[in-house]
Protein backbone atom coordinates (compact mmCIF):
# COMPACT_ATOMS: atom_id res chain seq x y z
CA UNK A 1 0.00 0.00 0.00
CA UNK A 2 1.38 3.33 -0.76
CA UNK A 3 2.34 5.45 1.78
CA UNK A 4 -0.07 8.27 1.76
CA UNK A 5 -2.64 5.79 1.11
CA UNK A 6 -1.26 4.02 4.60
CA UNK A 7 -1.03 7.10 6.08
CA UNK A 8 -4.78 8.11 5.56
CA UNK A 9 -5.62 4.60 7.44
CA UNK A 10 -3.11 5.41 10.44
CA UNK A 11 -4.81 9.04 10.98
CA UNK A 12 -8.80 8.02 10.32
CA UNK A 13 -9.00 5.87 13.41
CA UNK A 14 -10.77 3.12 11.37
CA UNK A 15 -10.71 -0.24 12.16
CA UNK A 16 -12.38 -1.61 8.78
CA UNK A 17 -13.38 -0.91 5.35
CA UNK A 18 -15.76 -1.52 2.64
CA UNK A 19 -14.08 -2.12 -0.72
CA UNK A 20 -16.37 -1.77 -3.52
CA UNK A 21 -15.72 -3.45 -6.74
CA UNK A 22 -18.20 -4.21 -10.13
CA UNK A 23 -19.45 -7.31 -8.15
CA UNK A 24 -20.29 -6.37 -5.32
CA UNK A 25 -18.41 -4.72 -2.05
CA UNK A 26 -16.78 -6.88 0.99
CA UNK A 27 -15.70 -5.68 4.51
CA UNK A 28 -12.17 -6.09 5.58
CA UNK A 29 -10.14 -5.03 8.87
CA UNK A 30 -7.08 -3.08 8.68
CA UNK A 31 -3.99 -4.19 10.08
CA UNK A 32 -2.43 -0.99 11.28
CA UNK A 33 1.09 -1.25 12.83
CA UNK A 34 3.60 1.45 13.64
CA UNK A 35 5.46 0.88 9.72
CA UNK A 36 2.68 0.15 7.54
CA UNK A 37 -0.95 -0.64 7.26
CA UNK A 38 -2.83 -4.00 5.60
CA UNK A 39 -6.07 -4.73 4.21
CA UNK A 40 -6.71 -7.77 6.55
CA UNK A 41 -9.84 -10.43 6.90
CA UNK A 42 -12.40 -9.92 3.83
CA UNK A 43 -9.55 -9.32 1.22
CA UNK A 44 -9.53 -12.55 0.68
CA UNK A 45 -12.80 -12.88 -0.37
CA UNK A 46 -12.99 -9.50 -2.24
CA UNK A 47 -10.40 -11.74 -4.14
CA UNK A 48 -12.43 -14.26 -4.89
CA UNK A 49 -15.66 -12.87 -5.53
CA UNK A 50 -13.53 -10.62 -8.43
CA UNK A 51 -11.73 -13.44 -9.27
CA UNK A 52 -8.49 -11.74 -8.41
CA UNK A 53 -5.24 -13.11 -8.87
CA UNK A 54 -1.96 -11.74 -8.62
CA UNK A 55 -0.76 -12.95 -11.91
CA UNK A 56 -3.58 -11.49 -13.77
CA UNK A 57 -3.64 -8.08 -11.77
CA UNK A 58 -0.42 -7.61 -9.81
CA UNK A 59 -1.04 -3.54 -9.73
CA UNK A 60 -4.54 -2.69 -8.02
CA UNK A 61 -5.62 1.24 -7.33
CA UNK A 62 -7.68 2.02 -4.35
CA UNK A 63 -9.43 5.30 -3.98
CA UNK A 64 -11.11 7.75 -1.97
CA UNK A 65 -13.87 9.75 -3.54
CA UNK A 66 -14.51 12.25 -0.02
CA UNK A 67 -12.14 14.17 1.49
CA UNK A 68 -13.44 13.47 4.38
CA UNK A 69 -12.42 10.19 6.53
CA UNK A 70 -14.45 7.53 4.41
CA UNK A 71 -14.65 3.57 5.05
CA UNK A 72 -15.59 2.94 1.31
CA UNK A 73 -12.72 2.15 -0.66
CA UNK A 74 -12.97 1.62 -4.27
CA UNK A 75 -10.64 -0.82 -5.76
CA UNK A 76 -9.84 -0.46 -9.50
CA UNK A 77 -7.56 -2.33 -11.65
CA UNK A 78 -6.64 -1.77 -15.54
CA UNK A 79 -9.78 -4.90 -16.38
CA UNK A 80 -11.97 -2.49 -15.30
CA UNK A 81 -10.87 0.66 -17.65
CA UNK A 82 -11.45 -1.22 -21.15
Amino acid sequence: MKKEFATYFEKSGLSSVVLHGPKGEVECKLIIRPRYVKIGSGWKDFRALHQLFVEDHPKLFFEVESERTSRDIKVLYPFFWY
